[in-house]
This record gives structure tokens, C-alpha cells and sequence, in this order.
């Protein structure tokens, strides 16, 4: 792995070449196919995973088995940082959307970088503050809004993080299976695709084959 490759990963995208050939001494790569679980709710956690390639899904499973999403991760994201700083179980399951590479960097190493470059730290409350805060909004939306207001919500949500937007001002988004937008919005599949209908046919939103175009605002309803 080029150490050019580690220096894109926001969180080491600070440190110099040198230090940054010395870190790649210390990782691990490893290769996961769809539909993996890389680490399950509840195991102790010794590593932090940093995505290079591929995507992830951060989930819970209810008392009745139904799986609920509670992120989606992309290359250049990373996930497990609770358990290495906290010595605690690990918070939720996380599983590969499609095939993905990653980079694993054990809690001395990780610990280490941070008592060299205490900015590391900041980056990483940083990132746990904002997860923290997506985590509140969607209990909020699962505890306050309607079926349609969380289906919008969800769609937002996705909308903010793919960050694509055209000249002509429209969101577009790679589109997810209906099942992940039911399983991050709290409903069923079938109340997903009619929903999506519904926006479709008042002009809200555009549905081609692999994208959702976002014409207009979203209401959500509380």
C-alpha cells in the first residue's frame, strides 16, 4: 500500500512522509466480500478498521430481529475507534455492502500516533461527536416522525453525506436498495417504494434505475 494512499485518509492526512512510511510498517491489510460481518455487537474490540475501498453498514437488530441501519461508511471513513480507546465491547455490527479493503490499526499503534500528534485525538472526538449527534437525530426521528417524515429524513440524510450536487442545484444520490432506506428509516420495504412513488409522481423526486434526483425540499411532518 503507497504511502501516498494513507496520506488521502483524512485522519493521518497531516502527518509527513517519513511518519507516514513509519505507520505503514505497523498496519495490516484485509480483505472482506459482500454481505461479511467484520465485527459483531458486543466483542472486544483491539483494532480500528479505515476503509480504502468499498462500504459498510453500521446496524443494530431489535428484540424482534429486525435489522436497523444506523450509518453507512464509505472509503476514507473508519469505525471501531470506541472499544480501542474505551477497553469496551463493541457498540454495533458492522457488515460490507459490497467487497472492501481495509487498513487495521491495532491500539498500541493507533495510542502511540495519538502521544505523537495529539491532533489525531482531536480528529477523532471530533468525528465520534458528529456520529454521536446523526445518532441522536435518528432516534429522535424514529421516536417523533411519521413513516413519511422519516423516509424524507433518510434521504436527506444521504443526500448530505454523498455531497453531489449539479449545476442546476439538484441533489443526486446513488440509489440505495429500498431495503437499507426501510431498515435506517424504521418501516418496511413495501412503504419505501410507495413512498418513493408518491414523492416521484408530486415532482419531488426523480427515480432512475441506479440514482434519486432531489428536485425540491423535503417536508418532513412531525
Amino acid at each position: 500500500m503507497g504511502t501516498e494512499l494513507i496520506k488521502k485518509i483524512p485522519l493521518f492526512s497531516e502527518l509527513s512522509s517519513k511518519e507516514v512510511e513509519r505507520l505503514q510498517n505497523s498496519l495490516e491489510i484485509r480483505e472482506y466480500p459482500d454481505g461479511s460481518i467484520v465485527v459483531y455487537k458486543g466483542d472486544v474490540g483491539h483494532v480500528l478498521y479505515l476503509i480504502l475501498e468499498g462500504e459498510v453498514k453500521v446496524v443494530l437488530t431489535s428484540q424482534e430481529g429486525k435489522e436497523i441501519i444506523l450509518n453507512t461508511l464509505q472509503a476514507g471513513d473508519y469505525f471501531g475507534e470506541m472499544s480501542v480507546l474505551d477497553h469496551m465491547p463493541r457498540s454495533a455490527t458492522i457488515i460490507t455492502m459490497e467487497p472492501c479493503r481495509f487498513m487495521v490499526i491495532t491500539r498500541e499503534v493507533l495510542i502511540d500516533q495519538i502521544r505523537q500528534h495529539p491532533k489525531l485525538a482531536l480528529k477523532l472526538l471530533s468525528e465520534m461527536s458528529r456520529r454521536l449527534r446523526e445518532a441522536n437525530e435518528q432516534i429522535n426521528s424514529l421516536a417523533h416522525l411519521d413513516v413519511r417524515g422519516r423516509v424524507a429524513q433518510t434521504i436527506i440524510k444521504l443526500s448530505k453525506k454523498a455531497n453531489t450536487r449539479t449545476e442546476e442545484g439538484l441533489y443526486v444520490i446513488a440509489r440505495p436498495v429500498e431495503k437499507d432506506i426501510a431498515d435506517m428509516s424504521g418501516t418496511s420495504r413495501e412503504t419505501v417504494s410507495r413512498i418513493l412513488g408518491e414523492f416521484s409522481k408530486n415532482g419531488i423526486i426523480s427515480l432512475t434505475k441506479d440514482e434519486i434526483i432531489i428536485h425540491e425540499a423535503l417536508e418532513i411532518d412531525e
